[in-house]
Order: structure tokens, then C-alpha cells, then sequence
């Protein structure tokens, strides 16, 4: 079963006109200007939002996608929407956890290294056979392997290892010699030991896994319900982008942001749709957008969303007739991040274009939608302690660059790596996680506790 074309106005929770913040009359004119193809206006008085205001706005505006019925197998990836409960008993019988013997536990009481039990062997089960009906006669015992179904009547085993075997001419066993008594469910799998009949198998909001789907398989589930997967385009924009496949020309870098955001998306939970690249022109980014919007939840773009000359995406948006519900927010790196609502509901992220801004900004503002948009809770974030100290501007939240682990006492630590400039990836690839430092801070000191969020949603550092 395949997820519905996305019908994004229905998940919008559109902000009535009269909410809408101040920065509304300047993108109102920065839309005539677009579409008079004069020069973009600048926000003489832009509004800047702090981080938890801009999650705020974003949670108000985005909401859980349809949901689909899929194998387990299938199902890998996606967060599962409704509770499940296991329809049968695992084991759905009491069997063995050795090869062995099957024992009544009440014959083997008095059995000791001075007082030798002989008990005659009147039986064979092996995995997948069935035991039978006949309850077991006193001063008896079965052969049994690893997965056999327990005879009626016996309530433990004892390992082959731990008694002497009689055997007849053809290698069968007739009886067995125990010097130990053996209590009763020894060495034995219980019926529902592992999952019970209607116990919880999976909650929702629980992403589907290789674990999960062992479970799933082990409980004959063959479909489960689950949320259908964002999807997401990105357009990176710039002149400077050259082409990978090129030599460089004077003046032109390669696209770090494209490969990135390709590899990102897939990593946390999107269906991506494509990477795609513009140069710095309005027309064509409208183009690229109008092209992408039937068959997309989201687009994030990179780059334009400054205050320089070049900076064209939110005039392009608002000449689209988006509703830009922020733009500017209190953080280092990506203060001039944007987040748009077209008008068919599909969300628009305009980041930075820095390689470090993109990444914060799909870190902390794209992946709290993804999550919302899966039926995932809010993320909750680690503590460590910070090994050495560090600086950074007060007013802004801070997302550095770091590298996580623990001290001799098994503690969770960080350390915040240098080269914080948005510009260097270099420390990005040598990190594990990124520290959170709040607005109001300046120099903190070391063994500070600071938040820490893994790299990657959903690991441990």
C-alpha cells in the first residue's frame, strides 16, 4: 500500500490574519519589489525570534501524516501509529532451553552422588515434533532438544552433559543415570514467557527496526500500522556552485550542502525527494518549487535568505503568496533562518547557506517537524559535563561543534571542538554531537553540565 499523494492542507494549522507577526508589512513590500523585478528591500527592524518561539510556531503548523498498513519488513524506517498487541503467546508452548533429558521433578527428590536415580527413557522429541497426549509414567524420562515441545506430564530437564546414558545397539538411549534432583522448570521455556497474548508488542511512535521486526515476525504479525514517511526535497542556490563532475572555474566551490542534505534526509527518516540546485535567480527558484510542490510535504533550500544583495528567497516566496511565519532567529550558527508556509501547505525552510548554518538548521528546526510530522515525541536531549570551558555571544543559543564520551567514572562528558565558524566542516567530521548552550550565557566554565544532542536523532553518542 502506497502513502496518499500529500494533502498538506489539511495537516496546516494556518495562523488567522490578525496573528501574524510585525515582520508581515515588510515582506507585503518586499513582494511588490519582487515582482517589479526591483532590488530586495531589507527589514529595517527585523523581528528576531528566540529558538523556543520558532519550535513554537513550527509545532503550531505541522501535524502527524496519513497513515499506511505494511508488512514488517516494509515497515523498517517508519514510526508505528497505533498501539499493537500481540495476538499469540511466545513461546506458544513450554519447551526446552538444552538438549537433554525431560524429567518429572517429583522422581528426582531423593537423587544424589550416594543415591544414583536410574530413570527409563521412554521417548524421543525432537524441534517441530509433536509430544503426543499420554501423560508421563513415573520413574520415566524423554530425550529432548533445544526447541521441542515439553512431553505432558514432565516439568524440567537436565542437561545430556549432566547424566550417564545406557544406550542399545543402535546408539538409542534406554536409560539415564542423575546424581542431582532438578527442580521444577529447569532449563524450560514457559508458555508467553516473551510475549504474552495481548500484551503490548509495539506503542505508537516507536520506529520499526531489525529488532522490531524480529519481534513482529516471532508474533506472526504481518501488518502494523504506520505513519507515512515526509517527503522532503532540498534546493541548494547559488552563482558559486560548481558542478561535482567539473573541474572548478575561478571563483566557483563545490556543493557540500546538495551531498549532505541527500544523505541527511534518508539518515533521519525522510522519503527524499531529489537535491536540486539553482543559481541566484527568484525565477528560477519559483520554477524549481512550483515543479516540486505536488509530490512534496516539505523543501528546504540553502543559501539567499540573508541581508545582502543576493538574498532573493523570502521575496521569491512571498512572490509565490507564501505566509513567512519567521525569519531570523536568536541562534549561532543560522540567525537568518526562514520557515514558510506556500499556500497549498506545503512547509518551506530557507538555511543559511553556510555549510555549518545547514546543518544546524536541519538538526534542530527540520528534524522537530520530521518528528511531529511521524507521530514522534518531542526529543529529550542529554547532560553532560563540559571538560574545558568556553565562550560564546551572549543573546544567542548556541549549537557548537563537539565531541562526547565518558570520564574514568563512567559520566558523560563533552568537549566543544575548535574552528565554530559556520564555514568549517573540518571539526564537524571529527564530532559525535553538538552542545547546546542557552541564550543568556557568556563564558562558561568548565565541568559545567550543558546539554548535548547526538549528531545523529535517536543514537547514543
Amino acid at each position: 500500500m502506497l502513502c496518499p499523494s500529500p494533502r498538506k492542507g489539511k495537516h496546516s494549522k494556518r495562523l488567522p490574519r490578525n496573528n501574524k507577526n510585525e515582520e508581515h508589512d515588510f515582506y507585503n513590500k518586499a513582494q511588490n519589489h519582487a515582482r517589479n523585478g526591483l532590488p530586495p528591500v531589507r527589514n529595517e527592524r527585523p523581528v528576531m525570534l528566540k529558538y523556543a518561539q520558532a519550535l513554537k510556531i513550527i509545532a503550531d503548523h505541522t501535524g502527524p501524516l496519513p497513515t499506511i498498513e505494511l508488512a514488517p519488513a516494509d515497515a523498517v524506517g517508519h514510526v508505528s501509529a497505533v498501539k499493537l498487541e500481540s495476538a499469540m503467546a511466545v513461546p506458544p508452548f513450554d519447551n526446552s532451553a538444552m538438549d537433554g533429558y525431560a524429567v518429572r521433578a517429583a522422581d528426582t527428590g531423593d537423587a544424589s552422588d550416594t543415591n544414583p536415580l536410574v530413570l527409563t527413557v521412554t521417548g524421543v522429541v525432537t524441534a517441530g515434533e509433536k509430544t503426543g497426549s499420554a501423560q508421563a509414567e513415573a520413574g520415566t524420562a524423554w530425550e529432548i532438544m533445544t526447541g521441542a515441545a515439553l512431553p505432558p506430564g514432565y516439568d524440567g530437564v537436565i542437561p545430556v552433559e549432566q547424566v550417564q546414558v545406557q544406550r542399545d545397539s543402535d546408539g538409542m538411549p534406554v536409560s539415564i543415570e542423575l546424581t542431582q534432583s532438578v527442580a521444577s522448570g529447569r532449563n524450560l521455556r514457559r508458555t508467553g514467557e516473551d510475549f504474552a497474548q495481548g500484551s503490548l508488542l509495539l506503542d505508537a511512535g516507536q520506529v520499526i527496526g531489525a529488532n522490531q521486526v524480529m519481534g513482529l515476525a516471532a508474533t506472526g504479525t504481518t501488518s502494523i500500522s504506520v505513519r507515512c514517511l515526509p517527503r522532503i526535497a532540498a534546493v541548494t542556490t547559488g552563482n558559486e556552485l560548481g558542478d561535482e563532475q567539473s573541474e572548478l572555474q575561478p571563483g566557483m566551490i563545490h556543493d557540500a550542502n546538495g551531498p549532505y542534505l541527500q544523505t541527511a534526509l534518508d539518515e533521519y527518516g525522510a522519503k527524499n525527494a531529489g537535491v536540486f540546485r539553482t543559481g541566484d535567480s527568484a525565477d528560477e527558484l519559483i520554477e524549481r518549487i512550483e515543479s516540486l510542490q505536488p509530490d512534496v510535504d516539505m523543501i528546504v533550500t540553502t543559501g539567499g535568505v540573508s541581508a545582502g544583495r543576493m538574498d532573493f528567497v523570502p521575496a521569491a516566496l512571498e512572490q509565490m503568496g507564501a505566509d513567512i511565519l519567521f525569519h531570523r532567529v536568536a541562534i549561532r550558527p543560522g540567525k537568518p533562518l526562514l520557515f514558510a508556509l506556500l499556500p497549498d501547505g506545503t512547509r518551506v525552510f530557507g538555511l543559511p547557506g553556510n555549510p555549518i548554518a545547514v546543518a544546524v538548521g536541519l538538526r534542530f528546526f527540520v528534524v522537530p517537524a520530521l518528528r511531529t510530522m511521524l507521530g514522534l515525541p518531542d526529543e529529550r536531549y542529554l547532560s553532560a559535563k563540559l571538560t574545558e570551558p568556553m565562550r560564546k555571544k551572549p543573546g544567542l543559543r548556541f549549537f557548537g561543534k563537539a565531541s562526547a564520551g565518558t570520564d574514568d567514572s563512567g559520566n558523560l562528558v563533552a568537549r566543544v571542538l575548535p574552528g565554530q565558524e559556520s564555514f568549517k566542516i573540518s571539526p564537524l567530521m571529527q564530532s559525535n554531537c553538538w552542545v547546546i548552550a542557552p541564550e543568556e550565557a557568556d563564558e562558561i566554565p568548565e565541568g559545567t553540565a550543558v546539554r548535548v544532542a547526538p549528531t545523529k536523532p535517536g543514537t547514543l553518542i
